[in-house]
């Protein structure tokens, strides 16, 4: 990303117990990995830089994942390549940070499987042998009713907290008897024509089909976990692709979440990457400065200009330097991107970009905490809205993850818990106190696993916020791109890629990217 990001790391210092061995060899491995970021981010050398004159220049502004992804295919395509991100470190949501002596995922873990998309692009880079499964251990769900907590197993069968079974004891013990029959109407209620066509959103779906105990008590939670927003906001075609085709195929929501997930065991729908899925950015990174990218830290870039008459028509000012190039890829999120494309862009072309409020933050522990090897609640657990518990989601990563169980140990367990809402203020990610905000994690950790968990357990913690997350707005975001689209057809060369032009989601970023460059490399 082109703007600075909030992450700190934090390492609890009420306690000098030492963690059960976790690897032998982790400043070993800590030093090879520093290098490796060292050496992938200076400038290339005289004999790489002989290779590269004559090539056209492409500049890419952002150096997350999306921008990375850029450089890779136009490096692929002939140009020389530059890329100029503003903070220290590049991946963007793909986040690293040391916590008790364990490097671990700061920002995503995982990528989904329902494309390809993903895995074709960790072919390409020789990582498809690093692809790795979940334990298949179930998720979970916390209910909060009042002051009362109470946790079951996510249904088996589900897409979205939408179950495939709504008649399923699992459904019965979350929701109880009375919404179950509710919920079982959708099996015979004949489905409206006009959802063949119309705008949806989750919510509206669900809420008809079901009725709003599924919608609260489910879907809700799942949406919020996964999505950091609100059901009503999400269009269903952005978030399930097939859904709404399914559902005109089988006359019912739960025969097409059937009809979509099949009996596809729990875990099965993400995978990750040994060792994380940051290892991405690392080997990527390496690569691309291999191949002869110029990877620039710390440049952020203040304005972008366009001569059509010139020999290279951009013109990029950073604080470093000014470059001249063929084509210029903007990767960045839409607030940084907006002030260099509008000088550019016919009034009007952006906006609303960028306006979304974000308020997202991600708690990591690492505790002491033996009675957590049963893992009591799964691979993870989604919580409902209420007053007891402030996080909305919390992932045992020890247990989801066999690679990282095994780097633990007996044990020591690594548990991330997420916190606010795309379009919410809650004081307390927005405060910026990570004391605070980090003892609420250990309460709110305790509530949800049910086991007694002390500021003594934590071997040490880590925060990482979020300030760039978008919504999956379906209809409203097509719109949006089409506008940008139709603009950018006067500026040939000229690629803007990221999130807020594809949604979140690794796999909605990579192949958004790809094919925006594909046709500005033609």
């Amino acid at each position: 990303m082109i703007d600075e990001r909030g992450q700190q790391a934090r390492h609890n210092p009420s306690t000098t117990r030492v963690r059960r061995d976790i690897a032998t060899d982790a400043a070993a491995h800590a030093l090879r990995l520093l290098e490796k970021i060292r050496t992938s981010t200076q400038r290339p050398g005289p004999d790489t830089a002989g290779e590269q004159a004559g090539k056209p220049h492409a500049i890419v502004i952002g150096g997350g994942i999306s921008g990375l992804v850029a450089a890779h295919e136009l490096q692929q395509t002939g140009h020389r390549v530059t890329v100029l991100e503003a903070a220290a470190d590049f991946g963007g949501c793909l986040r690293r940070m040391e916590v008790a002596g364990l490097q671990l995922d700061a920002g995503a873990e995982s990528f989904a499987v329902r494309s390809n998309t993903v895995a074709e692009f960790l072919q390409e880079l020789d990582m498809g042998q690093k692809i790795v499964p979940t334990s298949g251990m179930s998720a979970w769900l916390t209910q909060q009713r009042d002051e009362h907590v109470e946790s079951h197993p996510m249904p088996a069968s589900s897409l979205m907290g939408i179950p495939a079974q709504v008649r399923s004891d699992e459904v019965r013990a979350l929701i109880g008897r009375p919404a179950v029959v509710r919920a079982a109407a959708d099996l015979v209620t004949p489905m409206p024509k006009k959802w063949a066509t119309e705008k949806l959103s989750v919510g509206e779906v669900v809420r008809q089909r079901m009725g709003s105990a599924v919608l609260e008590q489910l879907v809700a939670p799942v949406v919020a976990g996964v999505y950091s927003t609100d059901p009503n906001q999400v269009d269903i075609d952005a978030a399930a692709p097939g859904l709404r085709q399914a559902m005109q195929d089988t006359g019912s929501l739960a025969r097409a979440v059937a009809q979509l997930q099949g009996q596809a065991p729990a875990g099965s729908r993400v995978a990750g990457l040994q060792d994380g899925m940051y290892t991405l950015i690392t080997e990527l990174t390496a690569q691309l400065r291999e191949a002869g990218v110029n990877l620039v830290r710390n440049a952020p870039v203040t304005a972008l200009a366009h001569d059509p008459q010139a020999a290279e028509p951009f013109t990029v000012t950073s604080h470093t330097e000014v470059l001249h190039a063929d084509k210029v890829v903007v990767a960045t999120q839409a607030a940084a991107a907006a002030p260099l494309l509008q000088p550019l862009l016919p009034a009007g072309t952006l906006a609303g970009a960028g306006r979304e409020s974000n308020s997202i933050a991600l708690v990591i522990l690492v505790v002491d905490k033996p009675e957590l090897d049963e893992a009591p609640r799964g691979s993870g657990v989604l919580v409902t809205e209420g007053s007891t518990i402030k996080a909305k989601a919390l992932t045992h990563s020890t247990a989801k993850w066999p690679w990282l169980g095994d780097a633990t140990g007996p044990g020591t367990h690594v548990v991330r818990l997420s916190y606010g809402r795309i379009g919410h203020r809650e004081p307390l990610v927005e405060a910026g106190n990570d004391a605070a905000l980090t003892s609420q994690a250990i309460a709110d950790a305790a509530t949800i696993l049910g086991v007694d968990v002390g500021e003594d357990d934590v071997l040490g913690s880590a925060i990482s916020r979020f300030s760039d997350m978008v919504p999956l707005t379906g209809n409203a975001q097509r719109q949006a791109n089409a506008r940008l689209d139709e603009a950018l057809q006067d500026l040939q060369g000229l690629s803007v890629v990221g999130a807020w032009r594809s949604g979140t989601g690794l796999a909605r970023v990579i192949a958004h990217t790809r094919a925006q460059v594909a046709i500005s490399a033609s």
